[in-house]
């Protein structure tokens, strides 16, 4: 006889938690035609590492053993900019606290409340650190459709949410995929100033401005315009429709805030922001990158205006 647990019980515990959106599919193998067919063109550029783990990219089951369910959950971090006065940009998502830290945190205290009531519940969380595709997952969970600038956007929140997911033996009611709602709109495809969102919904990260100021470690290309991005890139989220019909996140981490501002303050006025960056490393998602490479970038936005 198979385990089962309603969806609403996971879905009450992941609104006491902060998530704003939670659904479940059934594990199974994905198609990966398009996502090797991708790497194949070099648009995943030096990111070499989405070319490992292809087994456990479709077939995510291999990642738990006797996992039957994977549960998506949805956190909206569509709050106010920052940086919206400031002459350089950072990504919104990188303007509060960790979000791997936060939501694996989170999803770790929905599997012990579960299991509270499930003692044989056995639960993964993952949040954006595993191979696990968690844009088609989200999308299989029905929580929303793959917009054409392949991110997630969903009819109530938009496309600013952080996904996370957790892996369970339990089976569940699972969702249909919901249709997508892009329609004849290409804001998103054509706001990219660089052209990185091609007309069949591939991304070339070559052209990207988030992989130009993060991922690649080497100079950025002339021919690249940052549009004074210094780390990530919100222009194509922000050119999208849906987030003028989504509900505001409430604002959060008021001191990871603080610190962006401060640091941005800073880098304007010639000061040294070293502390504050190091400072952001520990909080905030920009640990990804070291200040030598954000001095570069900076330089680079600088020899554009």
């Amino acid at each position: 006889m198979q385990k089962y647990i309603p969806l609403n019980i996971v879905k009450e515990a992941a609104l006491r938690e902060g998530f704003c959106d939670c659904g479940a599919a059934r594990i199974e193998k994905l198609d990966l035609t398009a996502f090797k067919g991708w790497i194949a063109m070099g648009y995943n550029a030096s990111m070499s590492y989405l070319e490992n783990y292809m087994d456990k990219r479709e077939n995510p089951a291999l990642l738990y053993e006797n996992s039957k369910t994977i549960f998506c959950f949805l956190m909206s971090y569509n709050d106010e900019p920052v940086d919206k006065n400031h002459r350089y940009k950072i990504a919104l998502y990188a303007q509060r606290r960790d979000y791997h830290h936060v939501i694996k945190q989170k999803l770790n205290n929905i599997i012990s409340l579960l299991q509270s009531h499930f003692p044989d519940l056995q639960a993964k969380a993952f949040v954006d650190t595993a191979p696990v595709k968690e844009r088609d997952w989200a999308v299989k969970c029905g929580l929303g459709w793959k917009g054409k600038n392949s991110l997630l956007v969903t009819q109530n929140f938009g496309n600013k949410v952080f996904i996370g997911e957790i892996l369970c033996n339990y089976t569940t009611d699972y969702a249909q995929e919901v249709k997508s709602h892009c329609g004849n709109c290409n804001k998103c495809l054509t706001s990219c100033p660089n052209g990185a969102i091609l007309p069949n919904g591939n991304i070339n990260a070559n052209l990207c401005i988030s992989y130009q100021t993060i991922e690649n470690k080497e100079d950025i290309p002339e021919n690249i315009n940052l549009q004074n991005y210094i780390y990530g890139c919100d222009i194509c989220l922000n050119a999208c429709i849906w987030n003028n019909k989504a509900k505001p996140a409430e604002i959060q981490d008021s001191d990871v805030r603080n610190l962006v501002c401060s640091m941005l303050d800073k880098i304007e006025n010639g000061g040294d922001f070293k502390e504050e960056f190091q400072k952001l490393r520990k909080l905030s998602p920009m640990d990804r990158i070291k200040y030598t490479k954000l001095l570069s970038n900076i330089r680079h936005v600088e020899s554009k205006n």
